[in-house]
């Protein structure tokens, strides 16, 4: 079936010194801006049905952005909840824009304001320009620049008591989902009008904590606007289930040896994050080479029907007992065998399995869908311990613990979709 599309982005770097969220330690306003922050839209036509999807540099974003698209546009344009997905790139060097963690950094209500009327202005801009056809090409290839950042290590307790303790250190044995996935939508003149790309990588690895930068998906965005010279193409990067996983500093360091010996002897890894800045920028060329890779085997698909599915499982089924909010689970069909799965919360890499075993088919997974509340660990998981099970509840300003048969839960809420 024929698709059209509408895209474009707008700029919502700070204009003036505001707080950044993403490390509970950092205070006081960012000194610099080493590169800009954005908003990218891509709206996919066909025939009457309309599905708005966008990516947002800022670490978590505010259901009340959706609701303020629906109240804005909804009856205009027949837009459904369903079909209007935001998700944040979660950038850790970006202001904040959810009110309900300062655990993470203060909201700058001036900086929220700007966001939300750029938002509402692009959306507009993007709903009245004229849609192009377009067709869709698909690219998949591997990464070798994650890593696991939960490794469980012996630590005294007690006097001469040992226990075993999952730290937040790189795990180069540890599960993680090492795809990069790639959408390219290219008019009839065989012109790109939009990229779409997914990587499983929490965006951490930027070397100045009091700068801001859109990490790695701003980067990837500059060099595949470089490449394909286009300086305006909307480029959209969705996060995949990067709950556990982050920049694996090794392939620039060289130090994964000296590291697993170590551990060997119950240390810890000579760096977890890059040294330099050089290093820094070393791993994102590396990211590049594996990205463009993707981009340059991209083949083309057959478009399917647009079809746009959504389930909301209770919070208190899975942490707590809060029970006016939810876990949102999505699901669009694109093409011929892929679809995108979207969830609202910071999803472990061993969901992979999960989505793999209700689902047939290609999957995009992303996270970090608008309305984040919560890390998603596995049984597993929960079992092991660490940041995402027992410590970040303060931060996020989450009440509870996890409750038992998460993976059954998880599993049951995608064969509803």
């Amino acid at each position: 079936m024929d698709l059209f599309l509408s895209a474009g982005s707008i700029d919502i770097t700070p204009a003036k010194p505001v707080a950044l969220a993403g490390f509970a330690e950092r205070h006081g306003a960012y000194s610099k801006i080493h590169d800009k922050l954005e908003i990218n839209l891509a709206v996919l036509k066909q025939e009457d049905q309309l599905v708005l999807l966008y990516s947002v540099d800022t670490l978590f974003v505010p259901e009340e952005f959706v609701q303020s698209i629906l109240n804005q546009f909804g009856t205009a344009y027949s837009l459904q909840e369903k079909n209007i997905w935001m998700t944040a790139s979660h950038t850790h060097f970006a202001p904040g824009l959810d009110y309900e963690k300062p655990g993470l950094g203060r909201v700058d209500e001036a900086y929220y304001k700007q966001v939300h009327e750029k938002l509402l202005q692009l959306t507009e801009q993007v709903l009245k320009s004229t849609p192009k056809k377009v067709t869709v090409s698909y690219g998949k290839g591997k990464s070798s620049l994650n890593v696991n950042r939960r490794k469980k290590l012996l630590r005294p307790k007690d006097g001469w008591k040992l226990y075993w303790k999952t730290l937040m250190y790189p795990d180069y044995d540890g599960v993680k989902d090492d795809d990069i996935q790639l959408l390219q939508l290219k008019d009839e003149q065989g012109n790109v009008r939009m990229v779409l790309w997914n990587y499983a990588c929490h965006p951490v690895g930027f070397r100045h904590r009091s700068q801001v930068s859109a990490d790695f998906p701003g980067l990837i965005r500059t060099e595949l606007r470089n490449y394909l010279q286009q300086e305006q193409l909307p480029v959209l990067f969705l996060i995949g289930f990067a709950g556990n996983l982050k920049p694996d500093v090794t392939p620039v360091t060289h130090t994964r040896f000296k590291d697993k010996l170590n551990y060997f002897f119950q240390f810890g890894p000579k760096y977890t994050r890059f040294p330099s800045t050089e290093l820094y920028l070393e791993w994102i060329s590396l990211l590049w080479k594996e990205t463009k890779v993707v981009l340059k085997s991209s083949t083309e698909l057959t478009t399917s029907k647009l079809t746009t599915s959504q389930y909301r499982l209770p919070l208190s089924e899975i942490i707590g007992d809060d029970d006016k909010h939810h876990i949102d689970f999505r699901k669009l069909s694109i093409g011929e065998n892929i679809q995108l799965l979207a969830v609202s919360a910071e999803v472990l890499a061993e969901y992979k399995d999960v989505v793999a075993n209700a689902i047939t088919g290609n999957t995009i997974n992303i996270g970090c869908l608008a309305g984040t509340r919560i890390y998603l660990p596995t049984d597993k998981n929960v079992q092991e311990g660490g940041y995402e099970v027992h410590w970040f509840q303060h931060r996020f300003g989450i009440k509870g613990d996890f409750k038992p048969g998460l993976d059954e839960k998880i599993k049951n809420a995608l064969m509803r979709l």
